[in-house]
């Protein structure tokens, strides 16, 4: 009924975002919230839904609006689900019969092959008809198959390119030795960034175990993980571009998203040339950020769940000279907000108050997740630490995750809004 292919996965990350994991939306809202038709909305939620298993969708009602959402749970769900919607590529069924037929020809004459060798072969064999595929075409698609997928070797002897298929690279490991391998994988895939190439190597090794050394039912489950953030993981492929263009030193073009009123600003952000300077990574909410600059050098922090897509572009940088404007800018961000347009970073007086004797740990806590904090001990149990930092709003999780230890003394912004917070919350709850 659908087309199992995913051509641009820049639409598949919108639809994720918006519908199944931030926004919620209906598939009518988010029509109204986007130039997007509600057809091609209601085409890509329904795709998505055969890529992620049923079990981790969650279906809400709200009057006669479905709203679709995931959810999981990290003691039985050890596997990052949102994986499995970058799986199908943009192949079609000739590309595929294609790699397939190369492959077979190339194995069966057990020596390397030159292009016209090879397109001779398949042509006797019934296999390649010069009227749908071009010579241009079978040069390109070993070409790939030696760079980006790496199945062929290639050998150039007088300017004649040689192709063979790749040697077994784990060909001296033992089977016991791929599942000590295979076990490993398994744990780093969660844990190193960016993940969605570490489950792409186990299913290749796999695969290789299954078909190669006839090694199958192996069940990969032995970590949970607590607190790991699945969502990332749609916003690699973008992260992998502006990696790219990082070590390149080439600058880039950011393309957003945005609701409809927000479509003029927007265009204009999109029309800035950047240059990426570095990836910053919040672990306790899970959200990657690129802090770039523009051609005035001010610096520009963007969240990479907001944008659809990257453009690289030819014009280079010298990343030396950001350097000391990064160390300025960033050295007193508590998670992603910069010092543009501030003169000097905030000045936050926090009391710690604890039970010397069962909770001084807290206070060595508080020191290692605020690194240029300043510690003065008033008496047992009460300590004050000082904190520069560029926005004071950065710190309110932090600090509501100390409730009943941490009060704020100076920085009377912050102290009103955490308690119009804590306010809040207690009328929610009926206390007040």
């Amino acid at each position: 009924m659908f087309n199992d292919f995913i051509k641009h996965y820049n639409i598949i990350r919108d639809i994720l975002r918006d519908c199944f994991l931030y926004g919620c939306y209906s598939r009518d809202g988010l029509e109204s919230k986007r130039n997007v038709s509600s057809r091609k909305v209601s085409y890509e939620m329904r795709r998505i839904q055969q890529y992620v298993e049923e079990k981790y969708i969650k279906v809400d009602k709200d009057g006669r609006y479905k709203l679709l959402n995931l959810t999981y749970d990290f003691m039985r769900h050890s596997d990052n689900f949102l994986v499995s919607t970058y799986m199908t590529k943009s192949f079609t069924r000739a590309d595929l019969l294609t790699y397939f037929f190369i492959l077979l020809y190339i194995q069966s004459q057990n020596c390397p092959c030159c292009l016209s060798d090879i397109e001779d072969g398949l042509a006797q064999g019934g296999y390649l008809s010069y009227d749908k595929i071009s010579s241009k075409t079978i040069e390109r698609k070993l070409s790939e198959m030696c760079t980006s997928f790496g199945m062929l070797s290639c050998e150039v002897v007088k300017r004649t390119k040689f192709y063979s298929i790749a040697p077994d690279i784990l060909k001296t490991l033992d089977n016991n030795e791929l599942v000590e391998l295979l076990i490993a994988i398994g744990l780093f895939k969660n844990i190193i960034f960016p993940v969605v190439s570490g489950y792409f190597c186990e299913q290749t090794l796999k695969d290789y175990m299954h078909f190669e050394r006839n090694v199958s039912g192996i069940d990969n489950h032995y970590f949970n993980y607590r607190n790991v953030h699945f969502h990332p993981a749609i916003e690699e492929q973008v992260l992998w571009e502006i990696l790219k263009a990082i070590h390149l030193r080439q600058k880039v073009k950011l393309f957003y998203h945005l609701p409809k009123k927000w479509d003029n600003a927007c265009e204009q952000h999109s029309s800035n040339v950047l240059i990426p300077y570095k990836i910053r990574y919040d672990v306790r909410h899970g959200r990657f950020y690129l802090v770039s600059f523009n051609s005035n050098k001010n610096c520009i922090v963007s969240r990479l769940d907001r944008i659809e897509c990257i453009e690289i572009l030819e014009d280079t940088f010298q990343r030396e000279d950001y350097d000391e404007l990064y160390d300025k800018q960033m050295c007193c961000s508590w998670s992603s907000v910069s010092l543009e347009g501030r003169n000097e970073p905030e000045k936050v007086k926090l009391e710690v108050v604890i039970d010397e004797k069962t909770e001084g740990y807290i206070v060595e806590k508080i020191l290692n997740e605020s690194p240029n904090g300043i510690l003065n001990k008033i008496e047992d149990g009460r300590y004050h630490i000082t904190i520069e930092v560029n926005d004071s709003g950065e710190l309110i999780p932090w600090i509501r995750g100390y409730a009943g230890y941490v009060r704020v003394l100076e920085s009377k912004k912050l102290a009103d809004k955490i308690l119009d917070d804590w306010k809040e919350m207690l009328s929610s709850y009926g206390v007040v």
